[in-house]
């Protein structure tokens, strides 16, 4: 119990937000108001958003300062 209140099931990891941003780019704004409504609540269960990028699409490469 002390652990699900002290971390959140949700973080915005840089594949979603990615993910977000591109959309957007692209005139779709539904994935990241989809992602903003997900992080209003970090502390509940969501396992689409609490995942790590799927392993099957490749090496997910992050860069400093991202």
């Amino acid at each position: 119990m002390t652990m699900s209140r002290s971390n959140p099931a949700v973080i915005p990891r840089n594949h979603r937000v990615e993910e977000a941003l591109s959309a957007a780019g692209n005139g779709d704004l539904s994935v990241m108001r989809k992602l903003l409504t997900v992080l209003e609540k970090p502390f509940e269960e969501s396992e689409e958003y609490s995942m790590p990028p799927d392993p099957s699409a490749g090496r997910y490469v992050t860069f400093c300062g991202t």
